[in-house]
This record gives structure tokens, C-alpha cells and sequence, in this order.
């Protein structure tokens, strides 16, 4: 079977890359742990249920990575809704199929190895090592158990190496590369003349009755674009905020309110140092008690805190510091260590104490009270973040009682009213958009050419131009396509009929000189005749060169190869209209060298991959012909 869909994917002209592993972590929910009949299916896949709530999870995951990626540029109204859920629900369809051959084929991954997986993610782990903590917050952010996580990591592994293993049983040989080299590496030798299309075209005079013919069968394109001019209103936030006051005494309020929090919760700048002696293993309490009481002995003597730091201190951090912790911020150290540093005053020792880590020393060294701005120094910040909290309030209400008010409206002279703003007017624009800000707005564009606006000649929804700006439109003028006159066109229209009858000479022309090469004549005696001259020949590979345009190149490695010496013929249209002819007269064949080595392996590893990529998405096919699937149709 295998070799069946190695020899169909092989045959494609282009490659199908396989979207179906982009779903990772996106659909494994608890309901699929358990049958649940509130929760209906979508589809049945070989008798097992997809469920509306793993769809619905899919959906919403798929809407997510669409807003990463666009960022600011995400339109909603711009995605196919219908499509998107039709793509996600064959997605979870090839994944189940893909889990339920795994399964069948005994396929699965050992508790032991999913643990080790699990250790050595890098998203887990703090300090270059596994947290518990930080797995279970992050599984939880997900709306999993460890279990479900476990479950999911499982599937996503085998997905992953059944791909790998259908995909990688792909590969290259050295005839092949060989034979491609020769392909890549080919010279052929050509000559050609060009046949000008610009004196042609010059020469053609088109009659009256001609254009008026032209213009009665194109009447499509001279058609004006469908347009619309549209009023609307428009709620700003920065308008919100110009209007707003603030009252003195909610700014000298908040002042208090900030100050009372300050003193409540900041905690004085202290820094500390210390000499740690350890317990446990180590030493005993006893031990550790007879060694602190030599240091304290020798600080009672006048002897550098430092200096007996770095003597004994056990804290590989700070020992070589002379004990220095820096800025020590309560709770960090346990209630003993608190309590010890709070009863001391700048440059004051304690005696030993016992704490979380062993018997500690510890000196103040300094501590300051946290720093309360003054009321002048704050009032002018309070006031903008006062007007701005107040402003958002506002704005929110305000966007909302619009969009009501709106809807309910034959026009847009009530909400204007009602909401104090005046009525604007843009346009006209087409559905490709305008010039203007508002014009070219995707979001202005869709409403403005919904039908409920442009047929029914409602007022839009609420659209949302950004986080502090939002408005309400209606179409103003809808102006539907009409002919333009033959007078504003006749000149679009003479260059296009010089343009079609100086392409249908030169074609004529064209073919009628290919049948004197073919018949024998010479080109010097084609050339002479018509009082063109030859390109002299030139070998040129694939890479092109110099003077030689791109349809030129690629027309003559299509011709057929020359035989019993004689040259072969074709032409090709260049971009700017004028006619080549070609004469191909030789072909060498392309060897490799040396240094095409590491190329080759660059385009055998491309080939095969390419392959495999093509080859699973046949595996696939094949499952799914062989499955037994059923979509549950939806009441619309």
C-alpha cells in the first residue's frame, strides 16, 4: 500500500504540505475522557464521537493563532466562519483517524518516557530544573488536569512519530541527483531576433467604426466602479476627556488614599548582611552554637563584620561579600530572620539565631522609610489618571448607548442628537476603500457594504475603529455601476485595439518566418529578407546571463532537443509585447562537480522531504477512504 501512495504522491506537480499536527494542544478537553449526552456530536468517525464542545475548542484555538499572527490587522468580519469550522472539523477528523491506526497498530508512549518528556520541557522549568509549581500553573492555564495533560502529550507524541514514520521512509538516490544535475547543469546554444512590436503598433490607425466595435463588446471594463458615499457618527474618547473636570477634593481623596496605601504596604528599604553557620547534616545545633559563639566573641572584640564573613559565613552568595545580602525585602527569609532584622537599628549585630537555613548573625546595615511624595508633586498625575478612569467609564457607557440607540433609529439624526455629535460624511469610495482613514478602513469597508447597510439601508452596528474611537455609519449615496462615456474612454480604447491588432501581425508574421526556417532556408536569409538582424549564438544555462530576457531563457529550455544537426525553432512573447525567435542549435548536457556536493545533499534532503510530506497526505487519503465517517448536519 505503501509503495501505491509513494507512486501517486510522486506524481503531484506541486507539494501538499499536511496541516493536520498545527492542532497540538488545541482539542483534548475532559469531555473526551467520558461519553457526555449533553454534549452532542459533530461527526462519528469508526463509531467514535466528535464532539460540538472539541469543535468549539478547536474553533476558538484556530480564532487565537489567526490573532497572534495579524496582530492589529485582525479583521473578524474578513473570516469565513462556515469555512473555518468546515476546515477544523476535518482536521479533528484526520486526527482521530491517525490515533485510532495508532492504537490499532499497538502504537503508544510509556508512562516512564512521557514523565521524562515532561522534566525536560523547557516551558516547566525554573533555574534549569523541573518546578511542580510551574507545571501545574501552566497546565491549569490551559483548563487541564496533570491527567488530561498527560493524555494529550501522549496522542500529540504518536501523531508526531507516525508522520515521522510514513514521511521518513522517503528518499533520494544518486541516479536521481544525477539525473537533475545534468538537468540544472545543462548549456544550450542559441541564437534569436526580435520582432518589434512598437513600430507595429505605431503604424495601426483604428477607424471609428472599430472603436465604437470595441467598445460595444468590452462593455464590462469600461464600467465605473460600485461606490458609496456614506454619513456617520463618531464617539472619541480624547473628546471625552477635554470635557471632563475633576473636583479638587476627589484629587486631595485619592492623594490620601495613595499615601495611607503607601504606609500600609511598603516596606522599609533595609540592607542587610550576615554569617551563616549550617545545621543539619553537616553539624549538630550544639556544634554550629560553639562556632557562632567564637564569631560573636571576636565582633564583641572589635573585629570586622566582613572580614568574619568571609571566614566563616557558609552562604556560598554572599560570603565573598563580606556577608552582604543587599536590599532584603520581609517574607523572603522566614519569621525569625523578619522579626531578627526588624528589631535592630542601623549598625546594630544580633546574637545568633536559629532560622530556616541554620544559626545566622545578622547586621543592619541601613533602613529607610519609603519616601511619600508630596500633594503638589502628585495632584496634576492623580487628575489625568482620575479624568482617565473616569473618561473610560464614560466612553464605555456612552459606545454602548449609541450602538442602541442606533439600532433602533431610521437614520442617524436621533443618536447624533441624542448623543451631542455631529454628523460626517466620507466617500465615495469603492469596496476596495478610499484614500482617506476612514475609507480605508476594513471594518468601515465591510459594514459599509453589508447588505442590512447597502440593500435594506439600515444603520451599521457598532464598529470599533480602535480601543478609543468607534463609530456608526449608513450609506449616504449608493452609486451602482454605470458605462462610462465612449468619449472619456476612446483613448484607453485606441491604445487596447493597437495593442490586440499589432499582437495579431506579429503572431502571423511570426509563424509565417518559422515556416521558412523549417523549410530551409537560412537566417541570414530570413534576417535579410525581413531586414532584421540575428543575435549571434550564445550558450546559455538555466542561471541566464547578460541581455538575455527571462521568457527567452525559459522558452528555450523547453524546446524539444535538436537533431541530425539541424536547429530547432519557437517563439515567445517578451514582456513588453515584441516577438522572439528562437533557434536552438546544440545542447550540452550538465555534469556534477565537487563542489556541487554539498548542494546535492541540500536537494536531496528538500526532495525527500517534499516526498514525505506528499506520501503521509496519501496515507491519510487512504485512511479516510477505508473510514466509515459521518457528519452530523446542524440546523442553520
Amino acid at each position: 500500500m505503501l509503495q501505491s501512495m509513494r507512486d501517486k504522491a510522486k506524481s503531484w506537480v506541486t507539494f501538499v504540505v499536511v496541516g493536520i499536527i498545527a492542532f497540538m494542544m488545541a482539542i483534548t478537553g475532559l469531555e473526551t475522557l467520558a461519553p457526555n449526552p449533553n454534549n452532542p456530536n459533530v461527526a462519528k468517525v469508526n463509531g467514535e464521537d466528535i464532539t460540538r464542545a472539541q469543535l468549539t475548542q478547536s474553533l476558538e484555538q484556530q480564532r487565537r493563532m489567526l490573532v497572534q499572527q495579524m496582530g492589529d490587522q485582525f479583521d473578524p468580519s474578513l473570516i469565513d466562519e462556515k469555512q473555518l469550522r468546515e476546515s477544523v472539523l476535518q482536521s479533528l477528523i484526520d486526527r482521530t483517524l491517525l490515533l485510532q491506526e495508532a492504537k490499532n497498530g499497538g502504537m503508544g508512549v510509556g508512562q516512564k518516557e512521557l514523565d521524562a518528556m515532561i522534566v525536560t520541557m523547557p516551558e516547566f522549568q525554573q533555574d534549569g530544573k523541573f518546578n511542580q509549581d510551574r507545571f501545574l500553573m501552566m497546565i491549569r492555564s490551559l483548563g487541564m488536569s496533570p491527567a488530561e495533560f498527560r493524555v494529550l502529550l501522549g496522542d500529540e507524541t504518536v501523531l508526531q512519530q507516525i508522520q515521522a514514520g510514513v514521511a521518513g521512509s522517503e528518499f533520494v538516490t544518486r541516479s536521481e541527483i544525477s539525473k537533475l544535475n545534468a538537468l540544472q547543469n545543462q548549456e544550450r546554444e542559441i541564437a534569436w531576433l526580435t520582432l518589434d512590436v512598437a513600430k507595429v503598433r505605431d503604424s495601426i490607425e483604428p477607424t471609428e467604426e472599430q472603436i465604437k466595435a470595441y467598445y460595444e463588446a468590452h462593455r464590462d471594463q469600461y464600467m465605473t466602479p460600485e461606490q458609496v458615499e456614506i454619513s456617520f457618527i463618531e464617539m472619541d474618547k480624547a473628546s471625552i476627556v477635554s470635557d471632563l473636570e475633576v473636583d479638587d477634593q476627589a484629587v486631595k481623596d485619592e492623594y490620601q488614599r495613595r499615601v495611607q496605601d503607601i504606609e500600609e504596604n511598603a516596606a522599609d528599604t533595609q540592607t542587610v548582611s550576615t554569617i551563616l553557620i549550617q545545621t543539619g547534616e553537616k553539624r549538630s545545633l550544639e556544634d554550629a552554637q560553639k562556632i557562632a559563639a567564637q564569631v560573636e566573641s571576636r565582633l564583641k572584640a572589635g573585629e570586622s563584620f566582613a572580614e568574619l564573613a568571609k571566614e566563616y559565613s557558609e552562604d556560598p552568595v554572599t560570603s565573598a561579600k563580606g556577608g552582604d545580602m543587599g536590599q532584603v525585602q520581609p517574607g523572603i527569609f522566614g519569621d525569625r530572620f523578619d522579626d531578627t532584622v526588624a528589631s535592630l537599628e542601623p549598625g546594630q549585630v544580633s546574637s545568633p539565631v536559629e532560622t530556616d537555613f541554620g544559626l545566622q548573625i545578622i547586621k543592619l546595615n541601613s533602613r529607610e522609610k519609603p519616601v511619600i511624595p508630596s500633594f503638589d508633586e502628585l495632584k496634576d498625575q492623580i487628575a489625568t489618571e482620575l479624568k482617565a478612569h473616569e473618561a473610560e467609564t464614560l466612553y464605555l457607557d456612552k459606545t454602548r448607548q449609541m450602538a442602541d440607540i442606533s439600532f433602533e433609529a431610521s437614520d442617524l439624526a436621533q443618536p447624533a442628537e441624542q448623543m451631542g455629535l455631529t454628523i460626517q460624511t466620507a466617500g465615495p469610495f469603492s469596496r476596495q476603500g478610499g484614500s482617506t482613514n476612514v475609507t480605508s478602513n476594513t471594518k468601515v469597508i465591510a459594514a459599509a457594504f453589508s447588505e442590512d447597510v447597502l440593500e435594506l439601508g439600515a444603520n451599521s452596528e457598532l464598529i470599533e475603529l480602535s480601543p478609543e474611537k468607534a463609530m456608526v455609519l449608513r450609506v449616504k449615496k449608493h452609486l451602482k455601476p454605470e458605462l462610462r462615456p465612449l468619449a472619456e474612454v476612446k483613448d484607453s480604447i485606441v491604445q487596447a485595439i493597437k495593442i490586440e491588432k499589432a499582437r495579431e501581425q506579429l503572431v502571423n508574421k511570426t509563424e509565417a518566418l518559422q515556416a521558412k526556417l523549417v523549410a530551409g532556408e537560412t537566417t541570414q536569409q530570413v534576417a535579410e529578407s525581413e531586414g532584421l538582424k540575428w543575435t549571434e549564438p550564445k550558450a546559455i544555462t538555466r542561471r541566464g546571463g547578460q541581455g538575455i530576457p527571462q521568457p527567452l531563457l525559459t522558452e528555450s529550455f523547453k524546446m524539444p532537443h535538436p537533431e541530425d544537426g539541424k536547429s530547432t525553432y519557437d517563439s515567445v512573447e517578451l514582456a513588453n509585447g515584441d516577438i522572439a525567435i528562437i533557434a536552438l542549435s546544440k545542447v550540452i548536457e550538465g555534469k556534477s562537480s565537487e563542489a556541487d556536493a554539498a548542494r546535492d545533499r541540500l536537494m536531496a534532503s528538500y526532495i525527500a522531504n517534499s516526498n514525505g510530506r506528499n506520501l503521509f497526505s496519501e496515507y491519510l487519503k487512504s485512511l479516510r477512504e477505508t473510514a466509515k465517517i459521518k457528519i452530523t448536519k446542524e440546523e442553520e
